[in-house]
C-alpha cells in the first residue's frame, strides 16, 4: 500500500504528503536525499504527544510533480495550498538539512501562520561548499552532465543498499561507501535501527519519478547555492529556533551561526559532539518542544 496522498495544485501539478499522528499540526520539510516518508521517523512522538505531523514532498521528490523553473519561495505557496486543503490555519514547522531553508523561507513569507519554525542541521544560503565533505563538495560543484552521472550512480548505490542494508554494507562496495561518508552518518547507517530503515525507504522514494527525480536533485543543489529569495529581517523575532551539532560534517556548524545572525531573535541551540544525524538522537526532545504550546493556539 502506497504511503501518502496527493492534492492537485492550481497549476495542475501534484503535491505529495503523508500525515502521522493526530493533534496539534506540524509541517515537516525533509532533507536533501529524502521524501515525505521521513516523517515516519516521528510517528511514535506524534502519537504519544498529541501531534499531527505532515511530511511534504518537494517538486520532483516522491509523489510531487517536478517543476523545472521553481524557486525556494515557490514551495511556500504549495504548502499554503496544502494547509488550506487540510483546514490548518496555524502550525509548527520543522526543516531538516536542506529542508531548513524552506522552513526559514516559509516563516519569512507567512509568519502569521507559523507558531514556531525549528531548523535542524539546516543550510545557510548561499551554501559555502568549501567546508563540505569530499563527496558533497563534488555533488554541489560539478557540471550538469557530470552531476547527472554522479546522481545516477548514487541512485544505483542507494537502491542496492535498500534491498539488504546489512549485507551491502559488509560488501566491498558498502565499505567504500561508508568510508566516503562523514563518520556520524556512516555509523548511523551501519547500526540497524527503525530510524535507519525508515530513512533508507525515504531515500529510495526520492527516485520514484526516474529522470525527473535526478533533475530535481540537481535543481535542489543549484537552489542551495543561490542566495535567499526572501528578506530574513522580516521574520518576527523569536519565531525561528535553530539546532545544530558541533561535529556536523555534512552541513558544517558555520551555517547555523550565519542563520542565527541573519534571522531576528533566532534561538540557537548547539549540540556538542553531535553530527548531522542529531535529529534521530533527539526525537523525544523535539516532540516536547512541538507539543509545548497550549492547544488554543492551534485553533
Amino acid at each position: 500500500m502506497e504511503q501518502g496522498e496527493t492534492i492537485t495544485l492550481p497549476d495542475e501539478r501534484k503535491l505529495g504528503y503523508l500525515i502521522v499522528g493526530e493533534g496539534n499540526p506540524v509541517l515537516h520539510f525533509h532533507g536533501g536525499l529524502s521524501s515525505r516518508l521521513e516523517v515516519i521517523v516521528f510517528e511514535e512522538i506524534a502519537r504519544s504527544m498529541n501531534l499531527q505531523i505532515v511530511g511534504v514532498d518537494r517538486p520532483g521528490f516522491g509523489l510531487s510533480t517536478y517543476a523545472p523553473k521553481r524557486r525556494i519561495r515557490n514551495f511556500s505557496t504549495d504548502v499554503s495550498v496544502l494547509t488550506d486543503h487540510l483546514g490548518i490555519e496555524k502550525f509548527m514547522v520543522t526543516g531538516y538539512s536542506t529542508g531548513g531553508p524552506y522552513a526559514i523561507t516559509f516563516a519569512a513569507l507567512h509568519p502569521e501562520r507559523v507558531l514556531r519554525s525549528i531548523v535542524i542541521s539546516g543550510l545557510s544560503l548561499p551554501l559555502d561548499t568549501s567546508e563540505l565533505s569530499r563527496i558533497d563538495k563534488i555533488l554541489y560543484t560539478t557540471t550538469p552532465i557530470i552531476g547527472t552521472w554522479i546522481q545516477k550512480k548514487q541512485r544505483n548505490t542507494i537502491l542496492e543498499v535498500v534491498k539488504d542494508p546489512d549485507a551491502f554494507l559488509k560488501s566491498e562496495a558498502g565499505r567504500k561507501m561508508l568510508k566516503d561518508l562523514p563518520e556520524d552518518y556512516a555509523s548511523f547507517l551501519s547500526s540497524p535501527s527503525k530510524s535507519r530503515d525508515i530513512l533508507l525507504r525515504s531515500m529510495k522514494e526520492v527516485y520514484r519519478q526516474g529522470s525527473n527525480s535526478i533533475k530535481a536533485l540537481i535543481q535542489e543543489r543549484k537552489l542551495m547555492k543561490n542566495g535567499w529569495d526572501v528578506d530574513l529581517s522580516k521574520i518576527p523575532p523569536g519565531l525561528v529556533r535553530i539546532w545544530h551539532g558541533t561535529a556536523d560534517k555534512t552541513v558544517p556548524i558555520r551555517n547555523a551561526y550565519k542563520n542565527a545572525e541573519a534571522i531576528p531573535g533566532a534561538h540557537l541551540e548547539i549540540f556538542e559532539h553531535e553530527g548531522h544525524t542529531l535529529i534521530f538522537n533527539n526525537l523525544r526532545k523535539l516532540g516536547e518542544i512541538l507539543s509545548s504550546r497550549k492547544d488554543e493556539l492551534f485553533s
